[in-house]
């Protein structure tokens, strides 16, 4: 309703009421509110100075318009808009009310060459080029038909349908807005499935520090090339219901190119978002094929995709202290929400049941690991792994291991752990292995800090722990408990001192049999780290380490022969004062050197060997030698530890979320543990 009168083609009338004196029968002009009585009075009959008070009062007066406009406005901010629901009920013989103009957020847009409505069916028709944006989602093909009514379309020819981070393409594709369900023929497209926040047990200053990058037999150990990027999939028939996705003859790849090197094949799948950040794939009889040739069948029909690391789902490894050898290990998902993942891994001990008395009847051949993660909304995060090497609950303290760790953001930018752990089984250079039974403290761990611009780093920590272990400080050699108190400290730059150019990232290039071009490089590194420890029985272990190393690759990796080598080399150096009661930490090597390579063969073959020296006793007290098969997409990898007694053969799939478990074993370098 508007409370102010049409515009006039007229002069407006004045503003303000005045007097004027004309002639005898002058008047008093009053504004038109004012009461008729009022209107006119004679001028003689007032005296001038009522006359002159009379005309400032008039001239006070506001303007009539500008009052209706504020009262107007004032109106509308109490009332506010109208609402459906406050709208009084119709009386049956009132007129029909006009239609609610449409919510923001469902405004239909329509780009074509041609288009044509039939009023009467309400059926909308494009062709040519055509683009429809409606709710949050855009539409192409060459030729759509909508019914308004019932906001079903229909849609053929070069179809292209994207909704958020669903992208897909068909053939023909039947869709209705209202219920979000529809289908796509010979549908093909891409899933964007999110990121990876890799949850670790713990860490140390060597471990996040530039001296600590070095070519390893088992790869980089970089997770990006673990995590969930994008999947392309080509389906027969796409079922489309929400946010749930249902294909029929389905075939899955992480390879962006045609004819892909890997993909998995099923007769059906189902898509399923569990959450904002997880997804889970239910699959019926899958497999995966290689090169399109060689299939293997997968060993699991559901695979969660979110930001947790799990275990691959099939791992043959071999773990001679404790599992007796060659065993066989299947991954399962059990709890699968947002913020938190359990998965239980049972084993196979093979090598132990061949050589028991029993053979597979017995609960000794069978092995369980359990694996809980949890990363929460506050930036803390909880890890803790279980780990049987048989089910022979008589002996329950001789084959159970155990590790649980929270941290949480403290400070801004430092990492408060908390962390427990039950025989923990610890390798130590010329020492070995020792077990660690209890150890139960908290460690304040510094972020990588780079001082100014001198590309130092400098990272540190802070621990008090209450350690129960092996001490042959007394006699006869015992477990006993004490406190620690441990600092340690550490300053690192790298020099890079040649930078070659990667190739591009193409199918016969840079992407032939790595996931991600290869930059040739050669690297010198510098470190010094000290680590003072405390005991509560008064005796003190201090050391400075001094560390030089140099780092290459060299090649591409592109070529079929010899386009690849890695190399590294470091050597360290120890000025050590006092000596700690407990073998697991002690100083073991005074002054070490390791060397490894990685050598290409032949094509995707790659060999690796890498092995750890003291030069105080000549002995090599740690060797790693690995075979790989290396693909864009995939790898298949065997390696070997004789010095602890440790291998695997694995098939790593690149951005699936499938990580090796690790292997039960803390190594302690420097002094520090270092567990994943």
């Amino acid at each position: 309703m508007d409370f102010l009168p049409p515009p006039s083609t007229q002069l407006p009338p004045s503003t303000y009421a005045e007097v004027r004196q004309a002639s005898s029968s002058q008047t008093l002009s009053l504004p038109p509110t004012l009461p008729s009585r009022v209107a006119k009075l004679p001028a003689a009959e007032l005296p001038i100075e009522v006359r002159a008070q009379l005309q400032i009062l008039l001239e006070t007066l506001p303007d009539p318009k500008a009052i209706a406009q504020q009262f107007k406005a004032d109106l509308l901010a109490q009332a506010g808009p109208i609402k459906p629901n406050s709208l009084p009920k119709p009386k049956p013989n009132d007129k029909p009310r006009p239609p609610l103009p449409p919510r923001v957020g469902e405004k239909l847009n329509v780009v074509s060459d041609r288009q044509e409505y039939d009023i009467n069916t309400q059926v909308f028709v494009a062709e040519g080029n055509v683009v429809i944006n409606y709710k949050k989602s855009e539409l192409k093909a060459d030729r759509v038909q909508l019914n308004t009514k019932t906001q079903e379309v229909v849609a053929e020819g070069n179809v292209f349908f994207t909704r958020g981070d669903q992208k897909i393409r068909g053939s023909k594709l039947t869709y209705n807005y209202g219920n979000v369900k529809g289908e796509l023929l010979n549908a093909s497209g891409a899933v964007d499935l999110g990121t990876l926040n890799s949850s670790e047990v713990s860490r140390s200053p060597a471990q996040t520090a530039p001296n600590s990058i070095t070519v390893s037999v088992a790869g980089t150990g970089d997770t990006s090339e673990g995590q969930v990027r994008r999947l392309g999939f080509i389906a027969d028939r796409l079922i489309l219901d929400g946010d749930t996705w249902t294909a029929e003859n389905l075939r899955v790849t992480n390879d962006p190119f045609t004819p892909p090197e890997l993909e998995l094949i099923t007769s059906k799948a189902t898509l399923t978002p569990i959450s904002p950040t997880q997804n889970r794939l239910d699959l019926e009889s899958p497999r995966i094929v290689f090169d399109q040739g060689f299939s293997l069948p997968l060993p699991v029909n559901s695979i969660t995709l979110d930001r947790f690391q799990r275990f691959a789902p099939a791992l043959v490894g071999f773990d001679r202290r404790d599992r007796d050898g060659v065993f066989y290990q299947q991954s399962f998902d059990v709890i699968t929400q947002p913020n938190l993942s359990f998965q239980l891994s049972p084993q196979l001990l093979l090598q132990r049941a061949f050589s028991s008395q029993n053979g597979f009847s017995g609960f000794d051949i069978i092995g369980v690991v359990a694996t809980l993660n949890g990363a929460f909304d506050d930036g803390s995060s909880l890890s803790a792994r279980a780990s049987f090497s048989g089910l022979d609950f008589s002996r329950i303290d001789s084959l159970l291991r155990f590790n649980a760790t929270y941290q949480m953001p403290v400070f801004g930018n430092h990492t408060l752990l908390s962390q427990y752990a039950f025989r923990d089984r610890v390798f130590n250079g010329s020492l070995g292995f020792q077990d660690v039974n209890n150890i139960l403290g908290t460690t304040l761990l510094s972020p990588n800090y780079v001082l100014g611009d001198s590309n130092i780093s400098l990272s540190y920590q802070i621990s008090a722990q209450l350690v129960g272990a092996v001490r042959d400080d007394v006699q006869p050699t015992t477990v006993g408990s004490l406190v620690r108190l441990q600092s340690a400290a550490l300053l690192s730059r790298t020099f890079p001192l040649w930078r070659g150019e990667s190739l591009p990232a193409e199918k016969e290039t840079g992407l032939r049999f790595s996931p991600k071009p290869v930059v040739p490089r050669l690297d010198a590194y510098l470190s010094a780290q000290g680590v003072n420890s405390f005991y509560s029985n008064g005796t003190n272990q201090a050391v400075v380490y001094g560390t030089v190393g140099l780092a290459a690759e060299v090649g591409h990796f592109a070529k079929d022969f010899l386009d690849y080598t890695g190399l590294s080399l470091s050597y360290t150096q120890a000025f050590s004062s006092g000596k700690s009661p407990f073998l697991f930490d002690r100083v073991a090597d005074n002054r070490s050197l390791t060397a490894g390579i990685v050598q290409q063969i032949y094509g995707p073959i790659r060999l690796g060997i890498q092995q750890s020296w003291s030069l105080d006793s000549g002995n090599l007290f740690d060797s790693v030698y690995s075979l790989e098969y290396a693909r864009r997409t995939y790898s298949v990898l065997v390696r070997y530890n004789p010095n602890q007694g440790l291998g695997e053969f694995l098939i790593r799939i690149s951005d699936f979320n499938w990580t090796r478990p690790p292997s039960n074993v803390t190594t302690v370098q420097n002094g520090i543990e270092q567990r994943n």
